[in-house]
């Protein structure tokens, strides 16, 4: 028996472990990568032309409460690029339904319905870059949870380029016994029996229809090729969409779709997880923020969780493994505790911390 856990932002308060998160929904085959062509003075994909609108939504976890929390109804904002400066305020009064008056052509206010929870959310009617500031745009999300406040972001990366640039998109779409679906659902729960997530390449956010796929899955021993397994991991679409079930997710999990094209590889990836399983990893990290200063160093010293009462449990053994972005491993260990330094950081660039723990059953 194993689980698994991928390394996130937490807040930790009374007891409770409240991971920050944004999800996205988005149509199939756009992505969140804005490109800005300065010689048309364009963006691309151009959000304001899409049939079906991209909305973003908090998606805060509680250990505690095994499950995602909706926030307290009035007690929220959404800032552009600067939380907590009220020029940056998206809404024109905390927890409301109409957008600032400058923001207007960019957002408008909504909601995302997401099994029988109901979360405020963020609409794109336009492009939320500026040409004249090519900087990376961050929405946040300010809202009190129990009366607890918390900060969640979500980012769009915005390139320059007059050139090809790919990159492959990953769309996820979860359903429900009564037969259905949502969009942006990344969460198999009591409420949602599976996710099928669905890849395309894209040319500087404009889909490309050719190409061979296929989809991998991290493990402790590296990548792993997927293969078709009906009720656990079904593949359809030509490669294209990988549907998991139940089986094919244990706590956290991390997917990737390969896509040759033109004798190139290109790669995509995604985190689903699992939450009703009975139990899940507390990774235990040693600082709050993921952010490491000079001369610092992070430390897990994971522990296993049972979700019905939050009880720490004994009998498993902890596997790390540190990955870079082009998914190589830098090094692992099995150990009861593991650390990294800011040296490794600066080498490597960002680094992945996956944790899995095993008990013999």
């Amino acid at each position: 028996m194993y689980i698994s856990a991928i390394d996130t932002l937490q807040a930790i308060v009374d007891g409770d472990t409240i991971v920050p998160g944004m999800n996205f929904v988005l149509p199939t085959g756009i992505g969140r990568t804005l490109y800005y062509n300065p010689s048309t003075h364009a963006f691309t994909p151009n959000y304001a032309d899409l049939a079906t609108k991209i909305k973003l939504f908090p998606h805060n976890y509680s250990s505690g409460q095994g499950r995602f929390l909706v926030p307290d109804a009035g007690q929220y904002q959404w800032y552009l690029n600067a939380p907590g400066v009220s020029s940056a305020a998206i809404l024109s009064s905390q927890g409301g339904s109409t957008v600032v008056e400058k923001f207007r052509n960019i957002f408008r206010a909504t909601t995302v319905t997401l099994t029988g929870q109901t979360f405020p959310a963020l609409e794109l009617i336009g492009c939320p870059a500026d040409a004249d500031d090519l900087n990376d745009v961050t929405i946040y999300f300010v809202g009190k949870f129990g009366g607890i406040e918390v900060t969640s972001h979500g980012e769009f990366p915005v390139r320059e380029s007059v050139g090809d640039i790919f990159e492959v998109i990953i769309n996820s779409m979860s359903g429900d016994g009564s037969g259905n679906t949502i969009d942006g659902d990344t969460v198999i729960d009591n409420d949602a029996e599976w996710l099928q997530l669905t890849a395309s390449l894209a040319n500087r956010g404009v889909s490309v229809l050719e190409g061979t796929y296929t989809w991998w899955r991290v493990t402790a021993s590296g990548m792993q090729q997927v293969t078709h397994q009906a009720g656990i991991t079904e593949i359809s679409n030509n490669g294209q969409t990988l549907k998991l079930y139940d089986g094919a997710v244990e706590g956290t999990e991390e997917y990737f779709a390969k896509v040759v094209y033109n004798n190139n590889n290109y790669w995509g990836g995604i985190q689903v997880s699992d939450t009703h399983d009975p139990y899940f990893i507390n990774i235990g990290r040693s600082q709050a923020s993921n952010l490491v200063k000079d001369g610092d160093t992070v430390t897990y010293t994971p522990t296993v969780m049972k979700r019905e009462g939050n009880v720490v449990q004994t009998g498993w053994t902890f596997s790390f493994v540190l990955r870079d972005n082009d998914k190589n491993v830098v090094r692992s260990a099995t150990a009861a505790t593991f650390s990294v330094t800011h040296a490794e950081l600066l080498q490597h660039g960002e680094l992945t911390t996956h944790i899995t723990a095993n008990k013999n059953t």
